[in-house]
């Protein structure tokens, strides 16, 4: 809650040297923040420009400034981890366990996509390109190579459909239900600032969810609505959702 208060302040510090002239640029933003930096940037109807070196990237470099920009000014690389696909398996949480694991904040890489080839790209900002390229040698055990790549890379959005049975539309009841948490951690969690509905922040437990509602849930993920079927013999609503990958 504190790194999002103080998240804020420094966009609103920004906001003001964009009215002086200035351009700004960030690191790669998650979701929350993203939604933190467009929210406050149309309230004072300042421009803002996004790019993660992905088509369709989740996480993206935000420039705040009253000029065009391009996609070179992100100042993004991206890569292709080559490997062995024969022998070795290496998945996400390899690729971003081994990346921090070097020291490096994760702000500073953007997505890392594994399509179904095996064939793996993320994203850095240019600052560390050098380093990674030095410094990135093994990934579970498999020796790599980071090749640089010039042409764009499709993200494919991927979901994962469940259903959960619950006693009302609220909230917390639904973000219980998804990732099987207890419902008091799921009422801390909203009432903390972690829970965004339809991209804004909602601290309001008995809120009742709408059928296409998108729902972000800091530290686990995001979900839609995709259907509140109805009630069942013994009374629970039975609800659909999309839980994104």
């Amino acid at each position: 809650m504190e790194e999002l208060i103080e998240f804020k302040k420094k966009i609103q510090s920004d906001i003001i040297k964009v009215f002086s002239g200035h351009e700004v640029l960030y690191d790669f933003l998650d979701e929350n923040e993203a939604s933190i930096l467009e929210d406050l940037c149309n309230k004072n109807n300042v421009t803002y420009y996004k790019y993660g070196g992905f088509i369709n990237s989740d996480r993206n470099r935000y420039i705040l400034s009253n000029y065009d920009v391009d996609n070179s000014n992100f100042k993004i690389s991206v890569f292709k981890i080559n490997y062995n696909k024969r022998y070795y398996n290496i998945e996400h949480k390899h690729v971003l366990g081994t990346l921090m694991s070097l020291g490096i904040k994760r702000k500073t890489i953007g997505d890392i996509i594994i399509d179904d080839k095996k064939d793996i790209y993320f994203s850095s900002t240019n600052e560390i390109a050098k380093f990674l390229v030095n410094e990135l040698q093994f990934i579970n055990h498999a020796k790599i190579e980071l090749e640089p790549i010039d042409y764009e890379i499709e993200n494919i959005i991927k979901y994962e459909e469940k259903e959960i049975f619950t006693s009302s539309y609220r909230l917390d009841g639904i973000i219980s239900g998804v990732y099987n948490m207890s419902r008091s951690k799921s009422y801390e969690m909203i009432i903390s600032g972690l829970v965004y509905v339809n991209h804004i922040e909602n601290m309001n437990v008995n809120h009742n969810v709408k059928e296409n509602d998108v729902i972000n849930v800091r530290h686990y993920g995001k979900f839609t609505v995709s259907e509140l079927i109805g009630n069942t013999r013994s009374g629970r609503l039975r609800i659909k959702v999309l839980i994104r990958r």
